[in-house]
């Protein structure tokens, strides 16, 4: 997947350090209540996309000694719920 710029992005997620295989990532950094919320954007590769359409799965990698609340989809965060990216999850 490759990181999209988007119209909404306020902030540049920069890759840590010594992770070379790590690209910066344009996002949107907002609050849903009381909760931050970090929303990016990825485009398939056209070698992804092929495997996507055949019904392959995406797979969701996080770093760290947990899992926290993530969302994945194809809907656009941004609508339909009043600029709000949590809505849609």
């Amino acid at each position: 997947m490759i990181p999209q710029r988007f119209a909404r992005s306020n902030c540049v997620m920069h890759a840590p350090p010594g992770m070379e295989n790590c690209a910066d990532v344009h996002a949107c950094a907002t609050t849903q209540g009381d909760c931050p919320v970090v929303v990016t954007a990825w485009r398939p590769t056209p070698e992804e996309l092929v495997k996507l359409n055949l019904g392959e799965p995406v797979w969701l990698v996080v770093w760290g000694a947990g899992m926290p609340p993530v969302c994945v989809t194809a809907h656009d965060p941004f609508v339909g719920n009043e600029g709000n990216p949590s809505e849609n999850g």
